[in-house]
C-alpha cells in the first residue's frame, strides 16, 4: 500500500523512545524495541511506558530507587516512590500478568567462551521468547559484536571475541534463535564500534584490510543469517560517519552482501537526517523525531525522494511481519536451562595446581567435605552483568553462597577458624558510556587478595580466586591461588554453574575467546587508544589479539607477551588430539578435515579442538596463524572420538587493499589442531597437513615479480643471471634496480633494457614455471 511522503517521514522517525511509527489505516502497526543480548532492560521499558503515558517521574530519583527495588518493594520510602511502583506494576500486568521477570543472561563475551554454537542458538531462543512475552518486537543488540580490539573498552564484554572467524560462527546462531521467536534481531554496532570514548562522532582511521579481516566478518555471517535489522553504529570511518555511510550501508551491507533488512540508527547517531536516509539508514532514533528537517530537504532536492520511499517501505514491512501480540507467558524452566547452559559452558578454570606441596591431588573439584570461607569484591557475591544497554533487573539470579551450600559441609561469607578453603570472588565492573581507564585491580585490592592468598598457604588451606570481570585484568596474582576460574559476567545462572564446578558435578570446558597480557602497556593497540581527540588510529592493522601475541613469540620466544592465550582453558580431565587429515575438498573450494580426540584422563568431559592455518611465505605480510575451524567435543574417559570440521576457501585468502579484494596466494599453507591455545604449536618444524594452491594469483611469478623478490630468492637470483648472461644483457641494470627501485616489476625492468619479446616471454615463462618452488 504506498505511503503519502508524510507517512513516509513518521515511518522513518522514531516516534518514542524505543518505538517506531504506525499507521494503522494502511495496516502498519507500531514496533517496540527494546535492550538486549543480556535480557530485557526494564529501566528501558519502564522509561517507555512512562513517556508514552506522558509520567513526569521519569529520570528522577524516584524512578531510580523504584527501578533498583522493584522487586524489593519494601524498600520504597515515600509515597511517590509506591505510587510509581504501583503504576509500573500494573502496567506490567497488562503485558504479562504473571509478572515474571525477565531473565539475565551471560553476555558476548561469556558466550564467545562457549565455543559452541548450540548453546548460543539456545541463548537466543530463550531471549527471543522472553521479549516476545512482553510485547517486545525488535530485541537491540541480538548479537553485538564489535570486535575485542583493546581490552579496556567498557562494552567489551558485550562482544564476542577477539577472532573474526569465532565470532562469524557463534554470533549467527544467537540471530537464529531470537528469530525462531518471531522476534526481530538486531545486529549492532555496524561497523568497528570498538571503544566508549568520544563514541558520538569519533573517527576510527581504519587501514582497509583490517576492515575487511577483522571488523566486518561477523556482520556478514549476521547477514547471511537473515537477520532482519542492523543497527549503525554512532562513529566515523575513514572521516564518514556509519549513518551517512553509503559504501558501508548500501554498497556493502546490500548490494554486495544481500541485505533485505532494515537499517537503524544508533540512539542518537543520526547526525544529518537526509544524509543518514540517503546512504540506506532506514530509520532515525531515538524518538520523537520531528519531521520538519527532513520535509525541508525534500523540499530543497538534498533527500532523495525515492530513498525515503524506500526506507519507509523497509520500517512497514518490518512492522508487518514482527509486531506481534505479546505472548505474556515465559517459560522459567526453559530459559533458565539456557542461561544455566550459557554459563557451565563458558566458565574457563585457569589454574588448577595441588594446594600441598608434595601432592599431586589438584585443588578442584573440592571435596563434599570443604569447609568454605566466602569473601571478595562484592563480599562473595557475583556481578552478573554490566551496566547500560546490557544491564537486566530481575529477581531470578542465583547466589553464590546458597549454591554453594548445596554442595559443601559448611559455607560462610567471610574467614572463620575451622575454614579449610577460600574463595576469592575478584569482581570487577564494565558499562556503556565509559571505557575502562586501566586493566590493572586497586593496589587495595591487590594487597587484600595477596593477603588471603598467604594466609591460605600458610595454614595449607585450599585457596580459589573466581575472576569475575567485564574485561581481562591484570595484577591478578594468579600464581599465588591453587586454583582460579574466569566467569565473565555470567548471568543468573552463574552461581549455580560455578557452584556445580567446583563441586565437580560439571567438568569445565569454556576456553579464552580473548588474549589476556601480562600487562596493558603490552597490549598491540595500548598507544591507539582512546584517541588523539576526536580520532583513533588503528595502526595495529590485522595484528589485533593473539595474531600479534603469537606472531610476536613465533619471530621471538623471548617475547612473550600473554599470560593467557586466546582459546586457553582447562579442564578435571586431559586431552590429545591427532591425527588430523584431509578426507575431501581442496583449497579453492573449501575442505572437510578429521582428527582424533582422546581424553587421556579418569573423567569425562569436553574440549575444543582448534585448527589454525600458517602461511610459512606470503607476499602480503600475516599473522604467523589464525583459526580457522574448531569443534567443541564430549569425550568419555579413555575415549577416543573422531572429529569433522570444514574450513572454508575464505581461510587462506586475504585482502589485498592494493587491488581492493580477497586474493588467494599460490604457494604452501599448513595447518595444525590442537586442543590447548592460539600459541600451542611450534610453527617452525611442525607441520600436521601441508596443502598446496597451484592456482593462478595476482602474487604468482611472473612479469610482475618484483626485483627485491627474485633478488633475494636464490633460486630465482640465479636464474635471472642465467639469463642475463646467455642474453647478452647487462647485469648492472638489476643490480643498480634493486639497489635503488627495488619495487619495479621484472617486466618493467626488462623492457628498459631492450630485451626481445621472444626472450622477455621466455623468462617470464621460466618464472611462471617454477612456481612448484614457492613455500
Amino acid at each position: 500500500m504506498e505511503l503519502t511522503s508524510d507517512e513516509q517521514i513518521l515511518m522513518v522517525n522514531g516516534q518514542s523512545f524505543f518505538g517506531m511509527g504506525e499507521l494503522p489505516q494502511k495496516e502498519v502497526p507500531r514496533i517496540q524495541m527494546l535492550d538486549g543480548g543480556t535480557g530485557l532492560n526494564f529501566e528501558q521499558l519502564f522509561g517507555d511506558l512512562m513517556d508514552k503515558a506522558g509520567h513526569a517521574q521519569k529520570g528522577t530519583s524516584v524512578f531510580r530507587r523504584v527501578l533498583e527495588n522493584f522487586y524489593q518493594p519494601d524498600l520504597l520510602d515515600t509515597r511517590d516512590e509506591l505510587e510509581l511502583y504501583n503504576w509500573l506494576r500494573d502496567q506490567l500486568r497488562l503485558l504479562i500478568p504473571e509478572m515474571t521477570a525477565p531473565g539475565c543472561y551471560p553476555p558476548g563475551m561469556m558466550l564467545g567462551a562457549t565455543w559452541d554454537p548450540e548453546t548460543v542458538y539456545q541463548v537466543g531462543q530463550a531471549l527471543g521468547h522472553e521479549a516476545r512475552a512482553y510485547g517486545i518486537h525488535v530485541l537491540l543488540g541480538t548479537p553485538n559484536i564489535n570486535l575485542h580490539r583493546d581490552l579496556r573498552a567498557g562494552r567489551l564484554f558485550e562482544g564476542y571475541s577477539e577472532d573474526p572467524y569465532l565470532i562469524a560462527m557463534l554470533a549467527p546462531e544467537l540471530v537464529r534463535g531470537v528469530q525462531s521467536q518471531g522476534v526481530a534481531a538486531n545486529v549492532k554496532h555496524f561497523a568497528a564500534n570498538n571503544q566508549e570514548t568520544n563514541r558520538q562522532g569519533i573517527n576510527e582511521i581504519i587501514p582497509e584490510r583490517a576492515l575487511y579481516e577483522l571488523y566486518l566478518p561477523g556482520f556478514e555471517a549476521c547477514v547471511n543469517a537473515d537477520c532482519a535489522t542492523v543497527m549503525a553504529a554512532y562513529n566515523q570511518i575513514n572521516g564518514v560517519p556509519c549513518t551517512e555511510n553509503n559504501w558501508l550501508l548500501t554498497e556493502l551491507l546490500r548490494d554486495e552482501w544481500g541485505f533485505d533488512g532494515l537499517v537503524m540508527s544508533d540512539w542518537g547517531a543520526v547526525y544529518h537526517p537526509a544524509g543518514a536516509i540517503n546512504a540506506g539508514c532506514d530509520v532515525n532514533m531515538p524518538g520523537p523525531v520531528s519531521s520538519e528537517p527532513l520535509q525541508r530537504a525534500l523540499e530543497d532536492g538534498t533527500l532523495e525522494p525515492e530513498k525515503l520511499a524506500v526506507s519507509a517501505e523497509r520500517a512497514a514491512r518490518l512492522a508487518r511481519k514482527y509486531a506481534l501480540p505479546a505472548a505474556a507467558h515465559i517459560d522459567r524452566e526453559m530459559t533458565d536451562r539456557a542461561a544455566y547452559k550459557a554459563a557451565a559452558e563458558g566458565i574457563v578454570m585457569l589454574r588448577n595446581h595441588p594446594f600441598t606441596v608434595g601432592s599431586d591431588a589438584k585443588c578442584c573439584p573440592l571435596p563434599a567435605s570443604a569447609k568454605i570461607a566466602l569473601t571478595g569484591t562484592l563480599n562473595g557475591e557475583l556481578l552478573v552483568c554490566g551496566e547500560g544497554s546490557a544491564g537486566v533487573h530481575t529477581d531470578r539470579n542465583t547466589n553464590l553462597c546458597e549454591e554453594l551450600r548445596k554442595h559443601f559441609a559448611d559455607v560462610r561469607t567471610g574467614l572463620y577458624d575451622e575454614a579449610d578453603t577460600v574463595i576469592y570472588v575478584l569482581s570487577v565492573p564494565g558499562q556503556e558510556g565509559n571505557d575502562r581507564k586501566t586493566l590493572r585491580i586497586c593496589r587495595e585490592e591487590q594487597m587484600k587478595m595477596s593477603k588471603l592468598a598467604s594466609y591460605a598457604a600458610q595454614n595449607s588451606l585450599r585457596s580459589v580466586l573466581i575472576v569475575n570481570a567485564s574485561g581481562p585484568v591484570t595484577e591478578w596474582t594468579i600464581g599465588n591461588w591453587n586454583a582460579a576460574f574466569w566467569v565473565s559476567l555470567p548471568g543468573m545462572q552463574g552461581a549455580a554453574a560455578i557452584a556445580d564446578i567446583l563441586c565437580g558435578k560439571v567438568n569445565p570446558s569454556g576456553r579464552l575467546p580473548l588474549t589476556i597480557p601480562y600487562s596493558e602497556d603490552d597490549m598491540p593497540t595500548f598507544l591507539n587508544f582512546p584517541g588523539d581527540g576526536m580520532n583513533v588510529t588503528y595502526g595495529e592493522g590485522i595484528f589485533v589479539g593473539y595474531r600479534y601475541y603469537a606472531t610476536r613469540y613465533h619471530c621471538n620466544p623471548d617475547a612473550d607477551y600473554a599470560a593467557a592465550y586466546f582459546g586457553y582453558g582447562l579442564s578435571y580431565t586431559t586431552f590429545e588430539v591427532r591425527s588430523l587429515r584431509v578426507e575431501s575438498g581442496n583449497i579453492a573450494n573449501g575442505l572437510e578435515l578429521a582428527a582424533e580426540v582422546e581424553n587421556t584422563g579418569d573423567t569425562a568431559g569436553k574440549t575444543v579442538v582448534q585448527v589454525y592455518v600458517h602461511d610459512p611465505l606470503s607476499a602480503l605480510t600475516k599473522p604467523v596463524c589464525e583459526l580457522c575451524a574448531f569443534r567443541k567435543v564430549y569425550v568419555g574417559p579413555h575415549q577416543t572420538v573422531t572429529v569433522h570440521m570444514h574450513v572454508d576457501r575464505r581461510a587462506f585468502e586475504s585482502w589485498d587493499p592494493d587491488r581492493h579484494e580477497w586474493t588467494l596466494e599460490d604457494g604452501e599453507y599448513v595447518l595444525n589442531a590442537t586442543v590447548e591455545d592460539a600459541n600451542a604449536i611450534d610453527w617452525h618444524d611442525t607441520a600436521s597437513v601441508l596443502l598446496r594452491y597451484d592456482g593462478e594469483s595476482p602474487y604468482s611469478w611472473g612479469e610482475n615479480t618484483s626485483i627485491k623478490e627474485i633478488h633475494e630468492n636464490p633460486v630465482l637470483k640465479a636464474a635471472l643471471l642465467r639469463f642475463i648472461t646467455d642474453h647478452g644483457l647487462l647485469l648492472e641494470n638489476i643490480l643498480t634496480t634493486y639497489q635503488y627501485t627495488a619495487m619495479d616489476s621484472i617486466g618493467k625492468v626488462l623492457n628498459s633494457m631492450n630485451c626481445s619479446d621472444k626472450a622477455y616471454a621466455e623468462f617470464i615463462d621460466t618464472l611462471r614455471q617454477m612456481r612448484y618452488l614457492k613455500k
